[in-house]
C-alpha cells in the first residue's frame, strides 16, 4: 500500500483531474467566460476574437503540460525508485498508458454535453508525452552517468522557482472545484450554534512576515479566551462536532487556498504557526514556540497547508521534533517530493486522519 501512495496515486490523481472533473470545466460556458474576462483585463484591447483565440491556444497547452506530467509519473511509478533511473521498456511503456488514456479520453468526450473529442486534441496530447518522455530521458540518463551534481543551494532555487507557478495553478484549480463544498460546510457551521462561518488568525510567514490565514471555524466562539493560542489536545472541549470532521479531514483549511494565490502560503511546507503560540507540557510551563531550537530557521521558506512533518508525525507530537522534519525537508525539498507529499494528503483526508494521535499513512 505505501509503494502504491508514493509511486501510483500521483498519476491516478491527474486522470481524475482530466476526466470527468477537466472535462466538465471545459464544458462548461463559464470557463470560457472567465479566460475572455481575464485576457480582456490584461489586455484591453483585444477584441472577442482574440480572446478566442488565446483560449484556444490555453487549451492546447494545457493539453501538452498535463499529458506530459502523466506519462512522466507513468515513468516514475514503473520505476519505483530502481536503479539505473533509465530504461527503454518503462519509457515506452509509460508513453503507452499515457496515450492509450488520452485516446480513451477523447472517446469518452462524445458523452460530455458541449464537448467532442478529435484525434488532432489526441495527437497534441501525444505531442506533450513525447516531450516529457525525452526531457526524462535525457535527465535519467545524466543522473545514471553521473553528470547531474547532488543536491545543493542551485538546487533549492530551483524547488522554489517551480513551487510559485505550482501553487498558482494548483489554488486556483483547487478554489473552482471546491467551491461547491464551501457551501454545504458553511451551512453546517451556522446550523450548529449559529456562529461566524469563517475566521483569520495571523500566522508567520517565510522570513518571519506576519499574514492573516483563513479558515473555517472549528471550534466554539471565543475559543482562546482565558487560554491563549495553544494548539488543540485530543478530545478538546472547544472543538464543535462539525468542527471534528472538518478536522480530521483538513477541510477546514480550504480557505487557504487564497492565502496560497496570494503568495503567503504554499501547499507543501512547515505548517503556519501563530506568533504568540505555546507549546504546552505537563512537566513544565508553557515554552513559546520561537525558543524551540529550529523555530526560526523554519521561516526560510513559505508555510504549507501540507507538509513532512503534518504527513508522516502524529498531532501531538513535540515541536521540536515536528521543526526538525521541517529542516529536513527545507534541506531536501523538490518538486517531486511535493508530488509526493500531496498525494500521501489526500490519502489521509479520504481516511479522516489528520488528527490521529498515531499513524496517518
Amino acid at each position: 500500500m505505501k509503494k502504491f501512495l508514493e509511486f501510483w496515486l500521483a498519476p491516478l490523481l491527474v486522470m481524475a483531474l482530466v476526466f470527468p472533473i477537466g472535462n466538465k470545466a471545459l464544458a462548461s460556458h463559464w470557463t470560457y467566460d472567465v479566460f475572455v474576462a481575464a485576457f480582456r483585463w490584461i489586455l484591453p484591447q483585444a477584441s472577442r476574437h482574440a480572446a478566442g483565440i488565446g483560449y484556444i491556444i490555453f487549451r492546447k497547452s494545457g493539453h501538452v503540460v498535463t499529458y506530459g506530467l502523466l506519462a512522466f509519473l507513468f515513468y516514475r511509478a514503473l520505476r519505483a525508485g530502481r536503479r539505473p533511473r533509465y530504461r527503454p521498456a518503462w519509457l515506452f511503456r509509460a508513453g503507452v498508458l499515457a496515450a492509450v488514456y488520452g485516446a480513451l479520453d477523447e472517446f469518452l468526450q462524445t458523452f460530455v454535453p458541449n464537448r467532442s473529442g478529435s484525434v488532432r486534441d489526441w495527437l497534441v496530447d501525444c505531442a506533450g508525452i513525447m516531450i516529457a518522455l525525452a526531457l526524462t530521458a535525457r535527465r535519467a540518463g545524466r543522473l545514471d552517468d553521473g553528470r547531474i551534481p547532488p543536491p545543493g543551494p542551485r538546487s533549492l532555487s530551483r524547488a522554489l522557482f517551480l513551487k510559485r507557478p505550482f501553487d498558482l495553478t494548483l489554488s486556483l484549480a483547487g478554489l473552482v472545484v471546491s467551491l461547491p463544498v464551501w457551501g454545504l460546510i458553511a451551512l453546517a457551521i451556522w446550523l450548529e450554534d449559529r456562529g461566524p462561518v469563517l475566521y483569520a488568525q495571523e500566522r508567520v510567514g517565510r522570513g518571519g512576515r506576519a499574514f492573516q490565514a483563513f479558515k473555517f471555524r472549528s471550534m466554539i466562539p471565543n475559543a482562546e479566551k482565558g487560554r491563549g493560542a495553544v494548539q488543540a489536545s485530543e478530545n478538546d472541549p472547544r472543538v464543535t462536532r462539525v468542527g471534528r470532521l472538518l478536522r480530521a479531514t483538513a477541510m477546514d483549511e480550504l480557505p487557504q487556498l487564497f492565502n496560497i494565490l496570494r503568495g503567503d502560503m504554499s501547499f507543501v511546507g512547515p505548517r503556519a504557526l501563530r506568533p504568540s503560540e505555546l507549546e504546552v507540557k505537563e512537566s513544565s510551563a508553557p515554552e513559546s514556540v520561537a525558543d524551540i531550537r529550529g523555530g526560526r530557521e523554519r521561516h526560510a521558506v513559505r508555510p504549507g497547508l501540507t507538509g513532512l512533518a503534518q504527513v508522516y508525525l502524529a498531532g501531538d507530537t513535540p515541536r521540536r521534533r515536528k521543526f526538525r522534519y521541517d529542516l529536513l525537508y527545507i534541506r531536501t525539498m523538490s518538486f517531486w517530493k511535493d508530488l509526493e507529499l500531496i498525494g500521501l494528503s489526500f490519502w489521509i483526508t479520504f481516511r479522516g486522519r489528520w488528527e490521529s494521535r498515531g499513524e496517518k499513512i
